[in-house]
C-alpha cells in the first residue's frame, strides 16, 4: 500500500525587493553576532517575523534602516528558532523544513542547549539595538511567548472558552509579531508603539488561528502530522466553530464536523475562511494606516490567508464535500455565547438584559451627563448629530467598564469574565455586521464599521477593561501603558476614525490624549482604587522614590502621613500626564472646527484636575480632588482659547 502524499499549499510569490533586503540585513546581522562568539541561525524558512516587522515600515524608509533594525529583526528570529527546536523535542518530530531534526539527527540534548543558546543570545542582539524600549518590550514578549506555550501545555485536554483561547494564542504567537510590529517604531523612530504593538499582536493570533486550521487538513503540510494538536489535547477556535466538545472523536467523525456541509449555514471550515479573509483586509488597512508598507504587507498576509484556503479546498475535493455551502454565513461569533456552556449562556442573558435596559439613543444621552460630567459639559459643543454618536460611543464604553467596575450584582470574578466574555463576542459580532437585539451594540457597532474605526479600538477597550477582572500590579510604565491605550487612548483613537480622520499623526496625538486623561484619572483615584484592591502606580515608579506597595496601604489607612516620597512620585506621574496632554495639543489645534472646540474644552478642563491635586498638597490617598462646575467651564473656555493658537 502506498502511502499518501501531502502536498503543500502553494504559496504566492512575495515581493522579491523586501525579501532580499531582509535576507541581506539578516545575514550581516548574523555576521556581526557571530564574531561576538554567538550562535546564530541561518536566515531561512518564512521568516515571519522579520518580514513583517519590515512591512511595518514604509517602503521610503527602508534605505535609512542601519544594522541596528538588522540586529533586532535577528533577535526576534532567534527567539523563534529557539521555539522550533524545543517543539521538535517536545514533538518528538524527526524532520523540519524538509530535513532531519537537530534532536533527530544529534540528540535531545543538543537540540535543547542549542535552543536555549539562541534564547539567550537573542537578548545580546536585542541589547546591540541601543534601544532600551525595544529591549524591554522584547523581554516581556519573550516571557509571554513563554508563558503561552506553558498555558496551553497545562490546560491540555481541556475544552477552552473562546477568550482562553485567544488569551493562549495571543501569547503563544501575538507576543513576538508584536515585537517585530514595534522594532521599527523604537529602531527607526516611527513612533506608535502600543499601537504598533497591538497590530502584531492582532497579526500574530490570525497566523496562529490560520495554523490551527491547517492541523485539520491532513493534506496539507505543515511540517507535522495532520491532527498532531487535537491528538494532543490542544483546543482552537476551530473545534468551537464546529461544535466539538471533547477529544474522543475518530478522525473520520472530526472531519465531518469541520468540513462537512451544513444545511442552514456554511461548513465549520468555510465559516473559519470568512473570519480571516474578514481579520485580513481589517488588519491590513489599519497597519497601512499605521504607516506599513501596502505590497509588503499585502503579500504577507494574502501569502498566510491563501494557504489556508488552499488547504481547506483540497481536503473538501479529497473528501468529497461540493466545497462551500450556499446559506448563511450567520453570526458564526455568536457560537461560542450559545454552544451548550450553562454558565456562559447565562453570562449573556444577564448581559443582554442590563444592556436593552440602556434603551435607545435618549437614554444614551442621560447616561453620559449622569456618570461623566466633565465630558458632557464639553460634548455640548458638538453638534447634534455628532453629539448623538458621541453619547452612544462614552455609553458603549462606560456600560463595557461598568461590567467589571460596578457589576450589577456584585459577582464572583469568575462570573464577571464571562460578561465580560459574552460581552465581547457580541460586540464583535454586531461590529461584523450580525443582528444582536441589542440597541446599542446594533447602532454603535454598524456605524463604527462603516466610518472606517478599527475593530483593534473596541477589541484594545475590552482588553483593557479584563485588566482590571482581578487585582494586579503594574512592573513598568511600559505596561501601565498598554493598560491606557486600551481603555483611553483606544476610545481617542475610535472617536478620530468615527469623524472620519485617519490620518496616523493625528490618531497617535488622539492616542497621547487618552494616555494623558488617563493618567490624571490614575493619579486623581489611587487612595480609591487602592480601597478597591488596585494599585496603578507602577512599580519602576514606585521604586524611583523609595516607595513600596505596602507604605502606599499605611498611608491610605492613615497608620503614617503622606511622605515626601510619596509627593514626589505623584509629580513625576503628573509631569508624565502633562507630556502626554502636550503631545495631544498640536493634534486638538489640527482637528476640524466642530470636532477641535469640544475636545479642547475637555483636555483643558481634565488637566485641570492637577491643579487641585497639588493644592491638596498631593494627598490623593485620603482625599479626592474635585473641581467645580465653575471652574470646569473656566477651564473649558482656557482649551478653547489655546485651541486657535497656532501649533
Amino acid at each position: 500500500m502506498v502511502a499518501e502524499r501531502r502536498t503543500r499549499p502553494a504559496l504566492p510569490a512575495r515581493d522579491s525587493s523586501a525579501e532580499k533586503l531582509l535576507r541581506e540585513g539578516l545575514a550581516q546581522a548574523a555576521e556581526r553576532m557571530a564574531a561576538l562568539g554567538l550562535p546564530t541561525p541561518h536566515p531561512e524558512g518564512k521568516l515571519l517575523r522579520p518580514l513583517f516587522a519590515l512591512a511595518m515600515v514604509p517602503a521610503d524608509r527602508w534605505a535609512d534602516l542601519d544594522e541596528r533594525f538588522w540586529t533586532g529583526a535577528l533577535a526576534i528570529q532567534m527567539v523563534h528558532e529557539a521555539s522550533l527546536l524545543h517543539d521538535d523535542v517536545l514533538d518528538a518530530a524527526t524532520e523540519r523544513r524538509g530535513r532531519p531534526t537537530v534532536a533527530a539527527e544529534q540528540g535531545l540534548g543538543k537540540a535543547l542547549v542549542l535552543g536555549d543558546h539562541y534564547l539567550t543570545a537573542s537578548y545580546r542582539a536585542a541589547a546591540a539595538t541601543g534601544s532600551f524600549e525595544f529591549l524591554t518590550l522584547f523581554a516581556e514578549a519573550v516571557e509571554r511567548t513563554v508563558a503561552g506555550e506553558i498555558a496551553q501545555g497545562a490546560a491540555a485536554g481541556t475544552v477552552l472558552t473562546l477568550p482562553e483561547y485567544e488569551a493562549a494564542i495571543l501569547g503563544k504567537s501575538g507576543e513576538l509579531f508584536g515585537a517585530a510590529a514595534i522594532l521599527g517604531g523604537t529602531v527607526a523612530g516611527l513612533g506608535e508603539t502600543e499601537l504598533r504593538h497591538c497590530l502584531g499582536c492582532s497579526f500574530g493570533s490570525l497566523y496562529q488561528r490560520i495554523d490551527d486550521l491547517l492541523d485539520y487538513c491532513t493534506r496539507a503540510d505543515t511540517g507535522k502530522p495532520p491532527l498532531q494538536d487535537y491528538r494532543q489535547g490542544k483546543w482552537s477556535w476551530v473545534l468551537e466553530l464546529a461544535g466539538v466538545e471533547s477529544f474522543g472523536l475518530e478522525s473520520g467523525e472530526l472531519t465531518q464536523a469541520i468540513f462537512g456541509p451544513r444545511r442552514d449555514r456554511p461548513s465549520a471550515a468555510r465559516t473559519a475562511l470568512e473570519i480571516l479573509g474578514d481579520r485580513q483586509r481589517e488588519l491590513l488597512v489599519h497597519s497601512v494606516r499605521a504607516g506599513a508598507d501596502e505590497r509588503t504587507l499585502g503579500a504577507l498576509l494574502t501569502q498566510c490567508v491563501d494557504a489556508a484556503a488552499r488547504a481547506v479546498t483540497a481536503e473538501e475535493v479529497a473528501l468529497g464535500f461540493a466545497g462551500p455551502t450556499p446559506g448563511a454565513g450567520s453570526m458564526p461569533h455568536l457560537r461560542a455565547v450559545g454552544g451548550g456552556h450553562g454558565e456562559l449562556s447565562l453570562a449573556e442573558a444577564d448581559v443582554r438584559r442590563q444592556a436593552e435596559a440602556l434603551g435607545g439613543p435618549r437614554e444614551w444621552a442621560a447616561y453620559f451627563g449622569e456618570h461623566a460630567r466633565t465630558f458632557h459639559l464639553a460634548a455640548r459643543l458638538f453638534p447634534p448629530r455628532e453629539a448623538g454618536l458621541v453619547a452612544g460611543l462614552y455609553a458603549y464604553c462606560r456600560f463595557s467598564d461598568d461590567l467589571v467596575d460596578d457589576p450589577e450584582g456584585h459577582p464572583e470574578p469568575d462570573m464577571l469574565a464571562l460578561r465580560l466574555q459574552a460581552w465581547r463576542t457580541l460586540s464583535l459580532a454586531a461590529y461584523g455586521g450580525a443582528e444582536t437585539g441589542i440597541p446599542l451594540l446594533d447602532s454603535v457597532m454598524p456605524e463604527a464599521r462603516a466610518r472606517g474605526v478599527s475593530e483593534l479600538y473596541p477589541r484594545a477597550l475590552l482588553d483593557g477593561i479584563a485588566m482590571d477582572l482581578e487585582p494586579r500590579r503594574y512592573v513598568s510604565w511600559n505596561e501601565l501603558e498598554r493598560y491606557t491605550f486600551g481603555v483611553a487612548g483606544a476610545v481617542g483613537g475610535w472617536m478620530t476614525q468615527l469623524f472620519g480622520l485617519h490620518d496616523p499623526d493625528l490618531l497617535e496625538r488622539a492616542h497621547a490624549l487618552g494616555h494623558g486623561m488617563q493618567l490624571t484619572n490614575i493619579a486623581r483615584d489611587v487612595g480609591e482604587d487602592w480601597q478597591r484592591g488596585r494599585l496603578y502606580l507602577p512599580e519602576e515608579l514606585l521604586a524611583g522614590h523609595g516607595l513600596t506597595p505596602r507604605q502606599i496601604g499605611e498611608m491610605v489607612r492613615q497608620e503614617h502621613p503622606v511622605s515626601e516620597a510619596y509627593r514626589s512620585a505623584l509629580g513625576e506621574l503628573l509631569a508624565r500626564a502633562d507630556a502626554h496632554y502636550e503631545v495631544a495639543w498640536p493634534g486638538i489645534r489640527a482637528l476640524p472646527p466642530f470636532f477641535r472646540r469640544p475636545v479642547a474644552a475637555a483636555a483643558a478642563a481634565y488637566r485641570g484636575i492637577h491643579r487641585e491635586i497639588r493644592r491638596n498638597d498631593f494627598d490623593n490617598l485620603t482625599r479626592r480632588a474635585h473641581t467645580s462646575t465653575a471652574r470646569k467651564v473656566l477651564l473649558a473656555g482656557f482649551g478653547l482659547l489655546d485651541a486657535r493658537r497656532p501649533s
